[in-house]
């Protein structure tokens, strides 16, 4: 009897720890840290959320414009604009910095996939876009969630990203109020839709998601514009479904905020694709010089 069950909780201990690791990077244009909490949102709130900061460190060679395309390149290499090069949206610019998509593809021969409502992420990457195994640019939200979800769905890619644009064009049109909130509640859904087929996949293949949130950048105070070294504009947040490490842990989005030396104590923008290297169990080297740390452990 004692045989038999050793072997079951051996069997069910195989099963468990093969499980397959991968990632789904929701990205959300122009997503205010603190409008969240203002709206209903089911779907967000299944995630644990914390604050963080953009526009790297003030003052440094790393500071940059609380722009997207800045701060997309960052949050898809891991390195501020010092080593990245972007310094404002134009697509002429390229990336001097390798993304998370040549970082996966130079160290393993997993999947990935790139889906961008704003084309301009993508093409600012351009050069890393040759390793990525599915990916478009431009169309709109509706589609690139629907993109999303048939691939996730049919191919199960280890790692996918989808940016989805509407918050930041209901910001730049009216600022914050009920255009904003709505697009709050949209986004909400779409998370919920990519949310279903991540689960059923979870629960029929054998396979354990982590699925991140991350916005680029915060907006000044009427929620219209952004690019400058404000408290608002540098403030964004990360989002997992899963439990980080400590320090992800412990921030405490509720703590006091006064200057901007005390948000960036905050997690930094940079931190994901380490994060994203970490989970799927990518050894980091130390000649890619990201800029900060995992938040999983």
């Amino acid at each position: 009897m004692k045989k038999s069950i050793i072997i079951v909780f051996v069997f069910a201990f195989s099963i468990v720890f093969s499980q397959k690791k991968k990632v789904l990077l929701i990205g959300i244009d122009g997503l205010q840290f603190e409008q969240i909490a203002k709206v209903n949102t089911p779907n967000f709130d299944e995630f644990t959320i914390k604050k963080g900061y953009t526009g790297g460190v003030f003052g440094s060679s790393s500071q940059q414009v609380t722009s997207s395309g800045p701060s997309w390149v960052t949050l898809l290499t891991g390195v501020w604009t010092d080593k990245h090069g972007i310094t404002s949206n134009s697509a002429s610019q390229v990336s001097k910095a390798k993304s998370i998509f040549k970082l996966i593809k130079s160290s393993s021969k997993l999947k990935t996939a790139s889906i961008s409502t704003w084309k301009n992420i993508n093409l600012l990457l351009y050069k890393d876009m040759y390793s990525v195994d599915f990916s478009t640019q431009g169309g709109n939200d509706e589609i690139s969630t629907a993109l999303t979800i048939n691939y996730i769905k049919d191919q199960a890619p280890d790692f996918a990203f989808i940016h989805l644009d509407d918050i930041d064009h209901a910001g730049h049109a009216v600022g914050f109020g009920l255009a904003y909130s709505k697009a709050i509640q949209k986004v909400d859904a779409q998370i919920g839709q990519l949310l279903k087929v991540i689960k059923k996949r979870e629960k029929h293949n054998n396979e354990e998601w982590l699925v991140l949130l991350v916005t680029d950048h915060g907006r000044d105070s009427k929620g219209k514009g952004h690019g400058n070294q404000t408290l608002n504009e540098k403030t964004i947040f990360i989002g997992m479904n899963k439990k980080g490490t400590s320090f992800f842990e412990g921030i405490d989005n509720a703590k006091a905020v006064h200057s901007l030396k005390e948000l960036e104590a905050f997690i930094p923008q940079t931190a994901i694709v380490s994060t994203v290297l970490k989970y799927l169990n990518i050894n980091i080297k130390k000649e890619w010089n990201l800029d900060a740390k995992p938040l999983v452990d």
